[in-house]
């Protein structure tokens, strides 16, 4: 997938279509692990299953957002802004100040796969993920209209003749106990193709529930983009635990 002309449009319509409710960070937010004052209340939101079987390889290497959160990727990924070098702390500190490099958000530890694979003048990357800052509003709805925005953008903008994206209804999951909803989508895309253009692109969008300081609901956001069913693509067995692996650091 490449990051060129067609990134840098997707990023002017995505930014677009979420500013609204996806430009405003907030600070001072309260997570839901350790809340007692409302422990049971009724209407309370529950976290569903999680997505990990166990934990991630030894070999990986964690990428840590400053919002706690933490996902492990393999030791050959690249970790930091993806528009540039990688993080000079390495896998400890996310080393950028944020980027959107398509998704509709501006993420920090971010974290890269196969940068610069498509002969291309804009950036190319078989996978690239990363985490929000704190967002205002509900998880599910976060991360439903995302998961929207980022099907238009598929068919729109990162690729020649469209693509095919259905939209899955969001899935309740949790993240170290903490309520919250993934959704996963693939764009099958029409052809012709450029060589640059993979036959399906996929994108995971997790979003974490969290709140604000004045106890208004928030939102955390991870979202993962990948190449998929052609020679080169990272093993889909790899990008399903890189998105597993999504959780709460306990060192902090």
């Amino acid at each position: 997938m490449t990051g060129g002309g067609v990134l840098a449009t997707a990023r002017t319509v995505l930014t677009a279509l979420v500013a609204s409710s996806l430009a405003i960070s907030l600070t001072g937010c309260a997570l839901w692990p350790g809340e007692s004052d409302d422990a049971g209340a009724p209407g309370r939101e529950e976290p569903g299953p999680t997505l990990a079987a166990g934990p991630p390889p030894g070999d990986w290497q964690d990428v840590r957002s400053p919002t706690g959160l933490v996902y492990s990727v393999p030791p050959e990924w690249e970790v930091g802004d993806p528009t540039g070098s990688p993080a000079p702390g390495g896998a400890e500190d996310p080393g950028d100040t944020g980027a959107d490099w398509g998704s509709g958000y501006v993420t920090t530890a971010n974290a890269i796969a196969d940068r610069g694979y498509c002969d291309s003048d804009g950036l190319s990357f078989r996978t690239l993920a990363g985490i929000s800052t704190v967002l205002p509003g509900h998880a599910r709805e976060q991360a439903e209209s995302a998961s929207r925005a980022m099907a238009d953008s598929i068919d729109r903008r990162f690729t020649r003749n469209g693509a095919d994206v259905p939209v899955p209804e969001a899935r309740s999951i949790g993240v170290s106990g903490v309520p919250a909803w993934h959704v996963s989508l693939r764009g099958a895309v029409r052809p012709p193709r450029d060589s640059c253009t993979p036959p399906t692109i996929r994108f995971d969008t997790i979003a974490v529930s969290t709140r604000a300081a004045d106890g208004s609901p928030a939102t955390i956001v991870f979202v993962l983009m990948a190449d998929e069913d052609e020679p080169g693509v990272q093993p889909e067995a790899t990008i399903d635990t890189v998105v597993a692996s999504l959780r709460y650091d306990n060192s902090v």
